[in-house]
């Protein structure tokens, strides 16, 4: 089943295409390792993921194909699915091992995720190992237990914000369970831990607060979007279930009728066996959901769904132990045609995307008409990130710039003095539903090229003088 993971995901990995996220990315790890830090310490997400990115697209050759920086995630989430075959087995049993593998390859979040280049799958390995850890500790300590376990760890903290947090709250259950059993001599070994993990996250733990205040500060613009609403628990969902972005509505309500079905079922085998591991990992993945929730409504706007996917195992165990209960064949054939069901529509929702021919349209069009003189300008950073693709041109984003910005030989147009000097053609990009910037009385803003590609709808436009004697 692991190899057969490689084999399903490892054809969403073997394109160009990359998002607005995925080129965020892309643009981060082609600085120096220097910047790397000191832009992700602007951001919101620790640097950890992208240093090891960063090495292994050098170590595949780099450049502006960025095959390396998916094949990084699909390599996490095989090993992820190694941890069901030995861990998953060694805990439970073969039958439930197989399928957590098995739902772990069906979820339509996972082969979402599974070949995205952002950070998520590998916070889902080290979370995942870190939560099988703690229950093998439960079992049976032994010191190499808790030294995989406190590695795992900071694996994971340092992996997302959001994937601390749930390390946190993993870390709250086990002290729980250890007082629980009267385990009390393995208390020094879990201080130990914690602590080792505490002092590893310290000086981030600082980034992060001035982050928060940062955001305070900064709320509005895009960022209302991850302020909760009456509708956000449906937004959610698309991410839980389904994508964002593509979101299937026949995926989104079989996934939840899914995880209440199996839910029934899970509860009525930890009910018999005593082993409530899956109520746990769910426990963990609503708190952490809660607490985003929470944080974005009465702090500052912060989270999104997609934020727990590291947490995602435990959703995947919970279907496992609800399959392995049900006795009936038939409802077992059921569910698993409904989950292929699932899979197969957002798998073909995922090919479309990945094999979309706009990049290619785009660089035609680049090639036939973009001179060496011409100067290009984006509406805002998510139009500027075409610029990976050919990040030694000179690029203007139009009025303002974020500090976290990575992407390469950018300025920030916000005066007239700026153009006087340009010799070729100007060409804005911009998304065909937004509205374009003020250029009169100096420009007119004529339509060049249009095309679709992955989630966006591109339009980029001739500014022609409209008197030049005023330029």
């Amino acid at each position: 089943m692991p190899f057969l993971g490689l084999a399903i995901w490892g054809a969403l990995c073997i394109t160009n295409n990359l998002w607005y996220d995925e080129g965020y990315t892309a643009a981060l790890i082609s600085r120096p390792l220097g910047e790397l830090i000191r832009i992700t310490a602007q951001d919101v997400h620790a640097p950890f993921y992208y240093i090891l990115l960063k090495g292994f697209y050098t170590l595949c050759g780099g450049g502006t194909h960025f095959w390396s920086l998916k094949l990084f995630s699909l390599l996490f989430m095989a090993a992820y699915l190694f941890l069901g075959k030995y861990g998953v087995k060694k805990i439970f049993d073969e039958k439930t091992a197989v399928y957590f593998m098995l739902f772990s390859l069906l979820m339509p979040s996972m082969c979402v995720q599974a070949g995205n280049a952002r950070m998520y799958a590998m916070g889902l390995f080290f979370f995942t190992a870190t939560g099988l850890l703690a229950w093998g500790i439960l079992q049976e300590s032994t010191g190499k237990k808790w030294i995989l376990f406190c590695l795992c760890s900071v694996g994971s903290v340092y992996s997302h914000t959001f994937t601390m947090l749930q390390t946190f709250i993993l870390y709250l259950i086990l002290l729980g369970a250890l007082l629980w059993q009267k385990k009390y001599a393995l208390i020094k070994w879990y201080l130990g831990s914690g602590l080792a993990v505490a002092a590893c996250y310290t000086v981030w733990l600082s980034v992060i607060y001035r982050q928060m205040q940062t955001r305070i500060s900064s709320a509005g613009g895009n960022e209302e979007l991850f302020i909760p609403n009456m509708y956000t628990l449906m937004d959610y969902c698309k991410e839980w279930f389904s994508a964002m972005d593509t979101p299937i509505t026949l995926v989104i309500y079989l996934g939840m009728a899914l995880t209440l079905f199996l839910g029934y079922y899970a509860v009525d085998s930890m009910r018999d066996s005593g082993c409530y591991v899956p109520a746990w990992g769910m426990a963990i993945l609503g708190l952490t959901a809660l607490a985003g929730g929470l944080l974005s409504y009465y702090v500052t706007p912060c989270f999104l769904g997609r934020y727990i996917f590291c947490g995602f195992g435990a959703l995947a165990l919970w279907y496992a132990v609800g399959m392995k209960r049900i006795a009936s064949r038939g409802s077992r054939t059921v569910v698993m045609l409904v989950f292929l069901l699932c899979f197969a529509l957002q798998y073909r929702s995922e090919l479309r995307l990945e094999y979309d021919k706009g990049l290619q349209e785009y660089q035609r069009f680049y090639e036939d008409n973009v001179q060496a003189d011409d100067l290009i300008m984006a509406t805002d950073i998510h139009t500027l990130y075409l610029n990976i693709y050919h990040p030694e041109r000179q690029y203007m984003a139009y009025g303002y710039l974020p500090p976290f910005s990575p992407f390469r030989n950018t300025t920030v147009f916000t005066e007239w003095e700026q153009l006087a000097d340009v010799t070729g053609t100007i060409w804005l990009y911009a998304f065909a539903d937004r509205d374009l910037p003020g250029f009169g009385p100096y420009y007119n803003c004529e339509p060049a090229f249009q095309f679709h590609y992955m989630y966006y709808d591109f339009v980029i436009y001739r500014l022609v003088p409209a008197d030049k004697n005023q330029i």
